[in-house]
């Protein structure tokens, strides 16, 4: 979900929401509202204030792009077709937003820009970084994807090498596109409760984003 909020939201309201849902799944978007410029058949535009639903469409939109995968951060994405956010915030605001979990934009002309994307869930880092929550979800499609062939073909003792070997490929594959940036421990194992099952096993590290560098100079009289 990724969720604008009506105009007239305040930040105690749209805080206290974010609290309650701590979803790893749920993305709330502020401000509360948007300019958006439309023109005309005769090339007359006229900016109306819209709310944050428009946000939400717009950066649904952005991350949808085919031009990025999963694991492009959402932190510093520019969406295009708003002039400017219906409401200015100062740095302490858009802080006392983002410690809740709530995805903060800010004006950038003529841009708007996600100054931090966050979901709900801020618990730690593989739980807040949308990127983290898109990359398993892209491993466990994929994966899905490269062992159906093996649904339905007789379990005999090559099988999970067989197995072992396909998910190993897609996973140098995802490293080399990216997508993560390594994985262990891949294994594949007869269920001890069904022998028609299956059980495969594998750890893989996502491809974080960049979102902060710290600076530490050193004052000298001489060097």
């Amino acid at each position: 979900t990724i969720l604008g909020m009506a105009a007239g939201t305040d930040i105690s309201t749209v805080t206290t929401l974010a609290t309650k849902t701590s979803n790893t799944r749920f993305r709330i978007v502020y401000p509360d509202s948007v300019v958006l410029p439309i023109t005309n058949g005769v090339g007359e535009t006229t900016e109306y204030f819209v709310d944050g639903v428009y946000l939400a469409a717009g950066l649904a939109g952005n991350r949808c792009s085919p031009n990025r995968d999963v694991a492009t951060p959402w932190t510093g994405a520019q969406l295009v077709g708003f002039t400017q956010l219906g409401k200015n915030m100062d740095a302490v605001e858009m802080n006392q937003l983002a410690v809740k979990g709530i995805t903060v934009f800010k004006t950038q002309a003529p841009f708007v820009k996600i100054r931090h994307g966050l979901t709900t869930d801020m618990t730690n880092v593989l739980t807040k970084t949308p990127t983290v929550i898109q990359i398993a979800d892209e491993v466990h499609y994929n994966a899905r994807a490269v062992l159906e062939r093996f649904i339905g073909v007789k379990f005999l003792p090559g099988i999970l090498s067989q197995v072992e070997g396909r998910l190993s490929k897609m996973m140098a594959g995802m490293v080399k596109a990216q997508v993560i940036s390594s994985y262990t421990g891949i294994s594949a194992s007869v269920s001890n409760d069904d022998p028609t099952v299956a059980e495969v096993e594998a750890y893989f590290q996502p491809v974080f984003p960049l979102l902060y560098i710290v600076m530490t100079f050193h004052l000298r009289s001489s060097l």
